[in-house]
């Protein structure tokens, strides 16, 4: 009645004991019994997560043992396994060895002259070859596969190199030239004199004064004006920082016109001759800044302001002790 083959139980605290005596740590372990880390861990833990079956455990954690010196009785529980597959389990695996036949030769005792020696080797030679007879099969393929390999190359090669061996030809074409006859101009006659006509002297405009675009927000009557009480800069700039997408214009003495599309929180600088004249969709919805100062207008609720220029006065030269 067959039994079927149980592995020996192996045992966990003799393989700690003995790498922990040895002063080994789990991964120099590894390294003498080409392993891995996690597999001297799972033969000491008892786990399989690194192993494919139970059979390579068992033969891993006999290799194992014998790097640490530990017999088969110390390493494993026996206690399990019959005794008869204890001896298979414990038994070193042994080589297979086939002996070559001995081969007789024949020997002829009448005859006194004996065989020559090419005989009997090539009796041999075809004693050996006929027991061991192999089909020649492989060789016979792989001399058509080379051939066919070569015939390949060979129709390659020439329709490749055709053209440089074999040029072709020249093929011959015949142009036709066809002369054409020049023509001549026709003849120049003289160009028609044109009637002389009075020129009258063109009229003068008189140059307009300039005048706010229909662009321009309309202008109040009685504007605001503001004049600053202590000018820090002098008064040919105009800062102007909308709140709101509006047009404004700004006009300085002379009458020159300069309109600005402002976006929310757009600012422009204005310069020209004061006093300036700013027109706006509202005060309230612009910042005005003029010789160095917020502008405060007293009608926030006006559109339209004057910014008088006040006296600036200028940095004194500087003396020739201040400048040693």
């Amino acid at each position: 009645m067959n039994k079927s083959f149980k592995l020996p139980e192996i045992r966990k605290e003799a393989f700690i004991q003995a790498r922990e005596s040895l002063g080994l740590s789990t991964k120099e372990l590894a390294a003498k019994a080409c392993l891995s880390k996690p597999q001297i861990e799972q033969i000491e833990n008892g786990e399989m997560g690194s192993f494919y079956s139970a059979q390579i455990k068992y033969t891993a954690a006999k290799k194992v043992a014998s790097i640490l010196q530990l017999n088969e009785d110390q390493a494993f529980d026996f206690a399990q396994v019959d005794p008869l597959m204890k001896e298979v389990a414990t038994a070193a695996p042994t080589k297979k060895i086939t002996e070559a036949p001995v081969k007789a030769i024949p020997i002829e005792t009448a005859t006194p002259v004996a065989k020559p020696q090419l005989a009997v080797e090539l009796q041999d030679f075809v004693v050996e070859k006929g027991s061991n007879k192999t089909p020649s099969t492989n060789s016979s393929q792989k001399k058509l596969i080379l051939l066919l390999s070569l015939a390949a190359a060979v129709v390659f090669s020439v329709i490749n190199l055709r053209p440089l061996f074999f040029p072709e030809q020249p093929k011959e074409e015949l142009v036709v030239v066809q002369e054409v006859a020049p023509v001549e101009p026709p003849p120049v006659s003289d160009p028609p004199v044109a009637e002389e006509k009075a020129i009258s002297p063109m009229p003068v405009v008189a140059a307009a004064s300039p005048a706010v675009t229909t662009d321009c927000p309309p202008a109040e009557s009685a504007p605001t004006t503001y004049k600053s009480d202590a000018p820090k800069k002098p008064g040919d700039l105009v800062y102007v920082l909308s709140k709101t997408a509006q047009m404004v214009c700004v006009i300085d003495v002379l009458g020159k016109v300069q309109s600005k599309q402002l976006e929310p929180g757009v600012g422009v600088s204005v310069y020209g001759k004061a006093p300036f004249k700013v027109l706006t969709a509202g005060l309230d919805q612009v910042d005005l800044y003029y010789q160095g100062s917020k502008v405060r207008p007293s009608n926030p609720t006006g559109k339209t302001i004057v910014l008088e220029s006040a006296e600036f006065p200028q940095p004194l030269a500087p003396t020739d002790s201040q400048l040693r």
